[in-house]
């Protein structure tokens, strides 16, 4: 097929040639792709306002033997909100380039899609602190990587309220007299929310709000368990 047709968010740009883009799309259909979006640096050209980052569109592709070339944008939401608002550009910033991180070419991710999409629109239009952690554990589950939380992994005991625990990278949590490593111990209120962001829709749970030291401390252990599995170092947002 020569032509083919995306729902799609840039989630990168960067200039080719003398008046060109080239955009990195995080589609439904394919996952991540690269396209030619040809003369969006010329004034007044009619890829120039839909080439910007976040913008979530349906984009008609021609297939070349090199690099596939952009015929038609029909944008769908445009993050306007950002504009103006560093907090919140940098937030639609950070979605972008960790999706951009942590995906592959053409290996495609639908239910990560799904989030990252709604993730920018809420995030372009409004504070929602969890967002950002739901938006990671959701990459974390659809990677096969989902820690366990529940149970032990060193003695198989389920953990109990009220126990001593630890978060390890490599699994999950840890009764702290399992561990071995010096991993970080977490609290409670740490737990139940890591809990509530792995088993809960993303939709349900997004507009809730925690303590903002349980939010930070949350973030940074997701953070250095997608980076252990995945063995790079990833972007970080400005909490």
């Amino acid at each position: 097929m020569r032509n083919y047709k995306v729902e799609a968010i840039v989630i990168r740009k960067r200039n080719f040639a003398e008046k060109d883009r080239i955009l990195t799309l995080f589609s439904r259909e394919k996952g991540k792709i690269e396209a030619l979006a040809k003369g969006s640096r010329r004034p007044g050209s009619r890829f120039a306002p839909y080439s910007d980052l976040g913008t979530l569109a349906k984009f008609y592709i021609s297939r070349t033997n090199s690099i596939d070339i952009i015929k038609e944008i029909s944008a769908i939401f445009i993050p306007e909100g950002a504009r103006g608002n560093f907090a919140r550009t940098q937030k639609v910033s950070y979605l972008l380039k960790f999706t951009d991180n942590v995906f592959e070419i053409d290996e495609p991710h639908p239910k990560t899609y799904f989030v990252l999409k709604s993730a920018v629109q809420l995030v372009s239009e409004r504070e929602l602190q969890l967002t950002i952690l739901s938006f990671l554990a959701n990459c974390i589950d659809e990677l096969g990587l989902k820690p366990e939380l529940f149970i032990c992994q060193k003695c198989s005991k389920k953990i109990l309220s009220g126990e001593k625990i630890v978060f390890s990278s490599k699994v999950g949590v840890l009764h702290r007299s399992c561990d071995n490593e010096e991993n970080a111990q977490i609290h409670e209120n740490e737990a139940k929310l890591l809990r509530l962001i792995f088993n809960c829709p993303y939709e349900k749970i997004v507009g809730a709000k925690v303590k903002h030291e349980t939010f930070k401390q949350s973030y940074r252990l997701l953070l250095k368990f997608i980076e252990w599995h995945l063995g790079k170092i990833l972007p970080e947002v400005a909490m």
